[in-house]
């Protein structure tokens, strides 16, 4: 055996868990759950004027949006932010939590070609607060990436063809 070999860091062994592990039914009904919360919080916005409708489903953009929006900002924001979290470390997944909502506006502050004006907007900033709390209860009670990426997605998918101008 090589003795430089070493073993990969910690979070990388977690993110490769995350990857591989699928959810059993209690989480896959928790992150429906989780989703519908994330849902409400929506509902509340659009009801209380934080959202102003622009749907682009007219414009038979949907497919494209869907399949665009799996891989970013879905899967690989719940990969940085949420993939290296594991059961049983909550300081981590506080601060994975913080460094998602930040990720937002310093997305404007950079002139990243993501970035949204809606993303400096402290009730907008709310929704996504509440987002990746689902999103990282989801990842660290299932052990599973892929419910915290189906909860992003579906979300992202309902904001920009509903909400996004």
């Amino acid at each position: 055996m090589n003795a430089d070999r070493r073993p990969p860091p910690v979070f990388i062994g977690n993110l490769f868990a995350g990857l591989k592990r699928l959810p059993d039914l209690r989480g896959a009904v928790e992150a429906l759950l989780l989703f519908l919360m994330v849902v409400a919080a929506g509902i509340w916005a659009a009801v209380s004027g934080v959202l102003e409708p622009h749907p682009l489903a007219a414009r038979g953009e949907i497919l494209t949006i869907s399949l665009s929006t799996f891989f970013v900002p879905s899967l690989a924001e719940e990969l940085v932010f949420r993939g290296w979290l594991r059961k049983g470390a909550p300081i981590a997944a506080s601060l994975s939590l913080v460094a998602y909502v930040v990720w937002h506006p310093l997305q404007v502050w950079l002139g990243l070609p993501f970035s949204r004006p809606e993303f400096l907007d402290p009730s907008f900033l709310s929704l996504v607060a509440w987002l990746g709390l689902a999103c990282t209860l989801s990842r660290v009670r299932s052990g599973s990436i892929w419910p915290a990426v189906i909860i992003h997605w579906g979300v992202v998918v309902v904001w920009i063809a509903l909400y996004a101008s």
